[in-house]
């Protein structure tokens, strides 16, 4: 066992979770090898006879030999009596087998359709753990996104193919055909969202995927036909002069206040600039200099046209 494993097996929390464990073990292993025992619970030998020895001073209140465990290990086999009270299994938590039981659809509705096996496993865990802490069979929890939708994106990234989607637009609320070079997925603030060349907009975009409400293979032109997409992000850094609930939706950051300074990525100068532009004056870029300076002489243009 190395420096860092012994460290671990000694660390108060891991060491109170392994002694409760031990009991209902030893109890349906008796005779168990302190050797095989301790391989069992990843733990060298005499962490385990340290273990043991701890657990040999447990019991109920009064702590007389009445009440302690009897617990015997000095031949090199372990045998364990008069420990009811923890001869039970650690269980789970109500709140605990909720989580695990949310958690578990949402990591379902993620996986490919074509992977039976493995929504049948997770249904399976999620019905046992459902049982245990008597869940309502109803408990579902769903992160919205389709599946079809997730495997038709990826296959599009993978192959550089196109894609039509049907998105629903939060900020318009309204439902948008667009055609989009799907580029990659990326999670930020617990949200999956593509980064795509939109053929429609002729511009950059990212797609809330739980918004994508369909995802149909389109014929596109060659990648090479799009702006070029950088290797590394750039990155941009904005101070926010007014909250309003477009800046929120366009920037991705839902927790905005007056004065908040954001730092954030993305792949194209001009979706930064765009993007700076139509919040109207609620958020100001502070760098990049040179897209501050391109943003500077887009507002003057167009500043011109209304002063004419």
């Amino acid at each position: 066992m190395g420096k860092n494993d012994a460290k671990k097996a000694a660390n108060p929390l891991e060491r109170t979770s392994r002694l409760l464990d031990l009991v209902p073990y030893i109890n349906t292993h008796q005779g168990i090898s302190l050797v095989d025992l301790a391989q069992v619970f990843e733990v060298s030998t005499e962490q385990m006879i340290s273990d043991l020895t701890t657990l040999w001073m447990c019991g109920l209140p009064g702590y007389t030999p009445l009440e302690l465990m009897d617990l015997d290990f000095e031949s090199g086999y372990v045998t364990i009596r008069n420990a009811p009270t923890l001869a039970k299994p650690r269980s789970i938590t109500h709140e605990e087998g909720v989580a695990l039981v949310l958690g578990l659809e949402v990591l379902r509705s993620t996986i490919s359709p074509e992977r039976q096996d493995l929504i049948a496993a997770i249904g399976a865990l999620s019905q046992r753990i459902a049982g245990l802490v008597n869940l309502p069979s109803a408990l579902s929890a769903s992160s919205g996104m389709s599946p079809e939708v997730t495997v038709s994106i990826r296959e599009a990234i993978k192959h550089r193919s196109g894609l039509q989607i049907s998105y629903h637009s939060l900020y318009r609320d309204e439902i948008s055909e667009r055609v989009v070079l799907p580029l990659e997925l990326i999670e930020s603030q617990s949200y999956l969202y593509l980064h795509a060349y939109c053929f429609t907009a002729q511009d950059f975009r990212h797609f809330r995927v739980d918004r994508i409400q369909s995802a149909d293979t389109a014929q596109v032109e060659k990648p090479s036909t799009a702006p070029a997409v950088n290797a590394e992000k750039i990155g941009y850094q904005l101070k926010v002069h007014k909250p309003t609930r477009d800046v929120a939706e366009r920037f991705e950051e839902p927790n905005l206040e007056a004065g908040t300074v954001l730092k954030a990525s993305a792949f194209s100068h001009q979706w930064i600039a765009r993007s700076v532009l139509a919040s109207g004056g609620a958020v100001e870029l502070t760098s990049p200099t040179e897209i501050r300076s391109e943003i500077a002489k887009r507002a003057k243009t167009i500043l011109n046209r209304y002063e004419g």
